[in-house]
């Protein structure tokens, strides 16, 4: 893996991200937290979308179990936030809560279309 060290997007850290920061790079996202940084090379990522708050509720919206209960490093359940689905790992869902989830979803979407 190619590691292009000027970030494409930067999140600020804020409450509803409980001061983590998350990263897009043209190659990665990087999850930065007090505990350490996840690395999700972007050719493992299947989609990237954003979701409502209430992530329990995306089983009633029809998304299934798996993404119902997904991994969240921040409050997700109360905001709007980005639902990362991965090809691989022991955790395939994860949700985030970037400043700008419509943009971080915009972001890794054009980078995902130019690796096609």
């Amino acid at each position: 893996m190619e590691m292009c060290e000027q970030p494409l997007y930067v999140s600020r850290r804020l409450f509803r991200n409980l001061w983590q920061q998350y990263r897009i790079y043209a190659d990665r996202i990087e999850l930065r937290s007090c505990v350490g940084k996840k690395i999700l090379p972007l050719d493992d990522v299947l989609d990237v979308e954003v979701r409502p708050p209430v992530v329990i509720g995306d089983l009633l919206r029809g998304k299934g179990f798996a993404r119902s209960l997904p991994l969240k490093l921040d409050l997700a359940d109360f905001f709007r936030h980005v639902a990362v689905h991965r090809k691989s790992g022991w955790i395939r869902h994860i949700c985030i809560t970037p400043d700008d989830p419509d943009r971080f979803v915009e972001i890794c979407r054009s980078i995902t279309n130019k690796q096609e």
